[in-house]
């Protein structure tokens, strides 16, 4: 269900670089079909076909990794009254002016267990180009407009860390998020936690590293409307030779059918996420609870189908 208590609304995007920026593009704009909203000096914001904000994902050049990842509040003061908090944790945040972020308005950044957060209220929600716009006004971009995989809007993202308990706390105590499903691993600690403030199975998810492990980004993922597109999608990668990291294939946790692959330039991972698995209307919800013993270890989880590798990429640009 959504969680009426926490004060986010959703996942906004992802902040990335990457070393190559007309590479990037490429694998992005014309092998995948995300839509380039703007493009200023040296940074690209994109979307899917029916994301609705600015831009899902940013691509900035100049070296790699992640820069954040942006949830968007439900309201205006919730970003100040966040902030407050963070503070109150004893944690140093960050202030971003208005425009500092193509089409956001301000917002506030703040790193948590090493991974780096932001949220904001105000962003601007600019139609598809004239002639691209689609005549259904519940659509942004023209089906005409899209290409074989055209992903429709961003779903979720997955992060890792050594101090995932805290973290998966922190989440849901300081933010309200709800734990849909998490996994014990083999040595009875709890290995993975699926949680949301939405209906979806999962707005973001957390699996746990050994101890003293680097916090690193594992994906993005992006919506798709059916398995056969899955397909489609891994047709489109074997013709310009890229091959995918897992998938197709379904996942036991959240139910979906999945295929990842990683930009060849920046690394970043991309999942396509097609569903959605299950929406979550209840409001006593208890969590999924899953063993090694019914569907195999901690890395090695899936229903049908290969995972992909559980390497991450690091974050950077702000301390």
């Amino acid at each position: 269900m959504t969680a009426p208590n926490s004060p986010i609304a959703k996942l906004g995007h992802i902040a990335a670089y990457t070393p190559d920026l007309e590479e990037s593009l490429w694998f992005f704009e014309d092998v995948l079909g995300f839509k380039v909203t703007e493009r200023v000096d040296d940074t690209a914001y994109l979307r899917g076909m029916r994301d609705w904000e600015h831009h899902t994902l940013s691509l900035t050049e100049g070296g790699s990794g992640i820069d954040h990842v942006a949830f968007r509040t439900r309201t205006p003061e919730a970003v100040d009254e966040l902030a407050a908090q963070f503070e109150s944790e004893g944690a140093d945040v960050t202030r971003v002016d208005a425009g500092e972020e193509r089409g956001q308005g301000e917002a506030v950044r703040v790193q948590r267990f090493g991974h780096q957060y932001e949220f904001y209220y105000d962003v601007e929600k600019p139609q598809a180009p004239e002639g691209k716009r689609s005549k259904l006004h519940n659509r942004n971009y023209s089906e005409a407009e899209a290409n074989r995989i055209a992903p429709r809007r961003i779903d979720h993202c997955h992060v890792q860390d050594g101090v995932s308990p805290e973290h998966a706390a922190w989440l849901q105590d300081t933010l309200g998020f709800q734990v849909n499903e998490r996994f014990r691993a083999e040595d009875g600690e709890y290995w993975g936690w699926w949680l949301s403030v939405t209906p979806l199975p999962h707005d973001i998810a957390i699996h746990r590293e050994p101890a003293g492990t680097d916090p690193a980004f594992h994906h993005v993922s992006y919506h798709l409307d059916s398995f056969q597109d899955l397909w489609e999608a891994a047709d489109i990668l074997a013709e310009h030779g890229i091959a995918p990291d897992g998938g197709p294939g379904r996942h036991a946790i959240t139910r979906a059918d999945f295929l990842y692959v990683s930009d060849p330039a920046s690394g970043l991972r991309v999942e396509f996420f097609a569903g959605p698995g299950y929406l979550n209307f209840e409001p006593d919800w208890e969590p999924i609870e899953w063993t090694a013993d019914e569907i195999g270890g901690a890395t090695d989880h899936q229903w049908i189908g290969r995972g992909p590798e559980w390497d991450g990429i690091p974050y950077a640009g702000w301390e």
